[in-house]
C-alpha cells in the first residue's frame, strides 16, 4: 500500500512533464519489484530451511526407531541375543516403513567380548527435491549370558522314571534305600531288601514288594506322603486297591490314589543344538589343548537341526590327563588336569558322547548343562561338587549347595549306538559317585557300588547294590537345566550412543 501511495505522488509531482513521468514511474516499480522479490525470496529460503529442518528431525526419530527395533528383536525371548545373525548385516539392514519415511537397522557382533555394534538410519524426502535427507545413529549393547535361572517346575527335585506299560517300570534292587523324591510313571517293583524311607513317592502304576523286607517307611518314621494310582501288593499278599498302608508295610502320614499331576522336564534339544555356547554353531574363542569336537559335519554359515546326527564318533574325555580350556562370551568348559578341575558355565552341546574315566576324586566348579547327543558313562572316578577334606570322595550331601555348584547332564543317545554304555543305556555310573543331575531319554544305570546324588530323570532308573539316595532341594539351576520357556543371553540396556 505504502508503495503505490508513493507512485501516486510522484506521478501528480511531475504530471507537467509525461515522458519524465513515465520514466520515474518505471524506475520505481523496477525498484520496488526488486525489493518485493527479495522479500519474497527471503521468505522461501527461510521456509525451505524450515521444512528441511523438520526433515532432518523426523530423520532423526527414524533412526532411532530402527535402533528401538533393534533392540526389541535382540530382547525376544525366542532368540538368543548372542547369536551372530540375530540381528540383520549391514549389508542387508531390516527395513520398515513408517509414515514420512523409511527406519533401517543393522549390527554386528563381537564374539570375543559378547557386544554388539548396532546402526540404524534414517531417510525421508527431501523437501527442497534434492538428495533424501538422511540420518544415522550407533550405540553398543553389551550381551550377558544367562547361566542360571529359579527353576520353574519341582520335577528336578525327583527321581523320575518316565516309562510305563511294563510289568515293573522301575525296579529298586539289593539294599538300596531310596530317601530322595521318587517319582514312576509306571510300576514300581523293590526287590531284595530295598526300602523307601522318605517321601514323596507317586507312583502312578502300582507298587509291587517282592520281599518281606520290602517296605515304605517305617512305623516310628512314616514317609511324609505316599501317592499310588492303582494300589499296592505286599510279598504274598493279594493286591490291595486302594493300598492298605500298614498292613502292607506302608507308613506313611498322608496315603492315597491320587497321584499329584506333574510335568517331567523336556529338555530343548532342538534350541541348544543351534544355541549351546561353547557348541556345534559356537565355538572356542579362547581355545588350549584337547578341546571337544562339538560336531563334525555343521554348516556353520547354515545351521540346521540336519546335522545333529551323532557326527562326533570318538568319546570326548571330559577329565583326560592334559589340561583344556573352551571359553566364548556365552559360556566355558575347562579342566585343569593337576588340580582335577572341571570348570563348566553355560550350555555345552557334543554331538556325540563323553566319559569321566581317571580313577581320581574330580571336582567341578559352576552350574552348567552338558548335552550329549550320544550317551554318558562315568566310571572307577567321582565327580564332586564339593570335595571332602580328606580329597578321598565327594563331602556330605549337607555342605553341597546345588544352587550355586550343579552340573546337568542329559544324554539322549543309547550304547547299542556306541557301545560306550549297555544297549538300552544312555548314563551308566560304574563304581562311581556323581553330585549332579542326570537326564537320559533312555535309561539310567547306577551299577554296583556307585553314588549317583542329585536327581535323575529317564525312561527308568536302575539304582543296584548298597546305596543310599538323598540331595539337597534345588531351586536354581543352570539354564539348559530347565523345563517351560528357554531363557537364552540377553541384552543389557544400550550405550555409547552417537549420531
Amino acid at each position: 500500500m505504502r508503495a503505490n501511495n508513493l507512485i501516486r505522488l510522484l506521478l501528480q509531482r511531475v504530471r507537467s512533464d509525461d515522458g519524465f513521468a513515465l520514466v520515474l514511474a518505471l524506475v520505481v516499480m523496477s525498484v520496488m519489484t526488486i525489493i518485493v522479490t527479495t522479500a519474497m525470496s527471503y521468505s522461501s529460503q527461510n521456509q525451505g530451511a524450515a521444512s528441511r529442518s523438520k526433515a532432518d528431525q523426523v530423520a532423526f526419530a527414524l533412526a532411532e526407531a530402527g535402533l528401538n527395533n533393534a533392540s526389541a528383536m535382540l530382547g525376544s525371548a525366542s532368540l538368543n541375543a548372542l547369536s551372530p545373525t540375530a540381528l540383520p548385516a549391514p549389508s542387508n539392514p531390516g527395513s520398515m516403513q513408517y509414515e514420512g519415511g523409511t527406519a533401517e537397522w543393522w549390527g554386528t557382533l563381537d564374539p570375543s567380548t559378547g557386544t554388539w555394534s548396532v546402526g540404524a538410519r534414517g531417510t525421508v524426502r527431501n523437501p527442497t527435491r534434492a538428495a533424501p535427507v538422511v540420518r544415522t545413529v550407533s550405540e553398543l549393547v553389551d550381551v550377558q549370558p544367562s547361566l542360571s535361572q529359579p527353576a520353574n517346575t519341582i520335577s528336578w527335585n525327583y527321581i523320575w522314571a518316565t516309562r510305563s506299560g511294563y510289568g515293573c517300570d522301575m525296579t529298586i534292587q539289593q539294599s538300596v534305600a531310596v530317601a530322595s523324591p521318587l517319582y514312576v510313571e509306571g510300576n514300581l517293583c523293590l526287590q531284595n531288601t530295598a526300602t523307601i524311607g522318605n517321601g514323596p513317592l507317586v507312583v502312578k502304576g502300582r507298587l509291587i514288594m517282592y520281599q518281606k523286607q520290602n517296605g515304605v517307611g517305617t512305623p516310628s518314621n512314616r514317609v511324609n506322603e505316599v501317592h499310588l494310582g492303582d494300589g499296592c501288593q505286599y510279598w504274598n499278599k493279594n493286591v490291595d486297591i486302594p493300598c492298605a498302608g500298614p498292613s502292607d508295610n506302608v507308613y506313611a502320614r498322608v496315603l492315597d490314589a491320587r497321584p499329584p499331576a506333574i510335568t517331567p522336564p523336556l529338555p530343548n534339544w532342538d534350541g541348544w543344538y543351534l544355541n549351546s555356547n561353547p557348541g556345534p554353531f559356537f565355538p572356542c574363542v579362547s581355545a588350549s589343548g584337547p578341546v571337544p569336537v562339538f560336531d563334525g559335519n555343521q554348516n556353520m554359515s547354515a545351521p540346521s537341526l540336519a546335522t545333529r546326527d551323532g557326527s562326533v564318533a570318538a568319546p570326548f574325555n571330559l577329565t583326560p590327563g592334559a589340561s583344556y580350556s573352551c571359553e566364548t562370551s556365552g559360556g566355558e568348559l575347562t579342566w585343569d588336569a593337576s588340580r582335577h578341575k572341571l570348570t563348566i558355565e553355560g550350555t555345552v552341546f557334543i554331538d556325540g558322547s563323553a566319559y569321566v574315566q581317571n580313577g581320581a576324586v574330580n571336582e567341578y566348579d559352576g552350574q552348567g548343562s552338558l548335552f550329549l547327543w550320544g550317551t554318558f558313562l562315568i566310571k572307577n572316578s567321582s565327580l564332586c561338587a564339593v570335595v571332602d577334606a580328606g580329597g578321598t570322595g565327594c563331602a556330605p550331601t549337607s555342605s553341597w549347595d546345588p544352587n550355586r555348584e550343579l552340573i546337568m547332564v542329559a544324554a539322549h543317545g543309547d550304547g547299542a549306538v556306541d557301545g560306550l554304555v549297555p544297549t538300552g543305556d544312555s548314563i551308566q555310573l560304574v563304581s562311581s559317585t556323581l553330585q549332579g543331575a542326570l537326564y537320559a531319554t533312555n535309561a539310567i544305570d547306577s551299577d554296583t557300588t556307585s553314588q549317583p546324588i542329585g536327581p535323575m530323570i529317564g525312561s527308568t532308573i536302575n539304582l543296584g547294590q548298597s546305596v543310599s539316595t538323598s540331595f539337597p532341594m534345588i531351586t536354581i539351576v543352570p539354564t539348559g537345566m530347565i523345563s517351560g520357556t528357554t531363557v537364552y543371553a540377553q541384552p543389557q540396556a544400550p550405550r555409547n550412543f552417537s549420531g
